[in-house]
């Protein structure tokens, strides 16, 4: 391998990428590739989708994303083994966390870059894209994290969309790697699979600014050039760096984590007893199904070998905890209606309508 994308943007950077996983996929494998990388803003919503489609053209999936920090800066990361899945997953859990709704906008997700420490492992870290990445725009945040991730798993990332201050910007970054004693890497940043469809992301940065496509021109890639190029012509632009390009194929052999094997995750079991959550989710099923089906006739034999085939299916899949949190979940609200209803029959006020009044009373008086 010549040159594998390890930066690439899905139609799951909501209004941003332009392009399905399928057809990411599809491209990289009528342009040679062997291996891509799948990197969403905040998230790894399409990276299951994009693992099967990949590896159905003959494509060796990457999981990643490109995460955004508290400063607004962002880092790539890309998953080497089920570990570095799990530490993916809790930080973005993390970023997602403080996310609430606004009157005009939502907040976006962001991450404290000190999560870090205790979430790196499986996980190599590139420092970000050429506008809003960490090493362009925090240099001792650069720093930090490559003391956190070591000198094999972080990289100073180098683009070159054709904008201006590209030269300056990689030499700068080059120095900064050299520096902090770590290697580099060229990525492209893709956020189309094909020009043509870099015309309908213009327009979806557009949207997320709620401008025009005039009003956007500082925030849209308007020169088309963050798509997805054939190795040979992403490996030409960066003919002074043969190195970082060569480096981006030893670095894929090295993430080897496939997100379509199985992962080993087992849902907790949410029974309250002593016994497997499959006992009582057949304790639970058989009193709705009595109070459902009543008498001897065929449809209740009928519907009795559908609940024993559904529940031995369950019980093969070890979901009995799954369903058992949902039943909860679901009975609660009619369980504490029906207090609050008996309590309101007799005159009297909810027990928990009450607690609720007192603690407002009390937050009032405060």
């Amino acid at each position: 391998m010549s040159f594998v994308e390890l930066h690439c943007h899905s139609a799951y950077s909501f209004l941003d990428g332009a392009s399905h996983p399928e057809e990411l996929a599809a491209r990289a494998a009528e342009l040679g590739y062997e291996a891509l990388a799948l990197t969403d803003h905040d998230g790894v919503y399409g990276s299951l989708e994009f693992a099967y489609a990949a590896k159905a053209f003959g494509v060796r999936p990457i999981t990643g994303a490109e995460v955004t920090l508290s400063d607004g800066s962002h880092v790539t990361l890309l998953v080497e083994s089920p570990r570095g899945y799990a530490n993916l997953c809790r930080l973005l859990t993390a970023a997602h966390a403080e996310t609430r709704p606004k009157p005009t906008e939502p907040i976006p997700p962001s991450l404290d870059r000190h999560l870090f420490a205790a979430y790196h492992e499986g996980l190599v870290c590139l420092s970000g894209c050429a506008r809003e990445g960490l090493a362009v725009r925090n240099v001792n945040g650069a720093a930090e994290l490559a003391s956190v991730f070591g000198r094999d798993c972080f990289f100073v990332e180098l683009q070159r969309p054709y904008e201006r201050g590209d030269v300056q910007r990689n030499a700068r970054l080059r120095q900064l790697a050299e520096t902090i004693g770590v290697q580099t890497v060229v990525t492209g940043n893709v956020h189309a699979h094909n020009r043509r469809r870099a015309l309908l992301q213009d327009a979806m940065v557009a949207i997320r600014h709620r401008t025009s496509l005039e009003g956007a021109e500082r925030e849209r890639r308007g020169n088309h050039e963050c798509v997805l190029l054939a190795p040979d012509a992403l490996a030409e632009r960066f003919s002074d760096d043969r190195d970082a390009v060569a480096r981006t194929a030893e670095l894929a052999e090295r993430l080897e984590f496939d997100l379509t094997h199985e992962l080993g995750y087992r849902y907790p079991d949410f029974s309250d007893r002593d016994e497997p959550a499959i006992a009582e989710l057949t304790r639970v099923c058989n009193r709705a199904f009595e109070a459902r089906y009543s008498g001897t006739n065929g449809l209740k034999r009928k519907a009795r070998a559908r609940l024993e085939e559904e529940l031995a299916l369950i019980a093969d899949l070890g979901l009995a905890g799954f369903f058992l949190l949902h039943w909860k979940y679901s009975n609660w609200p009619r369980r504490s209606r029906a207090r609050c209803g008996d309590a309101t029959l007799r005159g009297t006020r909810c027990p928990r309508a009450a607690g609720a009044g007192a603690r407002s009373a009390r937050s009032s008086a405060i």
